[in-house]
């Protein structure tokens, strides 16, 4: 099974892949003050105008402002638009 997983991984490297295609490890792109993309997320834990908060594989993801808006959500990314003001990351893994 090791042995399977290092050949995975320099698979992965070979051909330049990126982390989040082949993991379930999320993707967040900030556009401006006023977007926010997440990919590979889990689910939305808690929605109002002013706070977001998003479950991932590495923890949740929460996200304050104003008047933000869920504008497009499906099984693989969410997309959160509004004026945003902070984003924090707390982290589920144990380190």
């Amino acid at each position: 099974m090791i042995k399977i997983k290092n050949t995975r991984n320099k698979i992965e490297k070979l051909l330049e892949i990126p982390a989040e295609v082949t993991t379930n490890i999320p993707k967040i792109t900030l556009i401006g003050f006023n977007q926010l993309m997440i990919e590979n997320y889990m689910g939305v834990i808690e929605y109002e105008e002013y706070l977001v908060k998003i479950n991932s594989s590495i923890g949740i993801i929460i996200i304050e402002g104003n008047k933000m808006n869920l504008n497009q959500i499906n099984e693989n990314d969410v997309l959160i638009s509004g004026v945003l003001s902070k984003i924090y990351l707390e982290s589920t893994e144990e380190e």
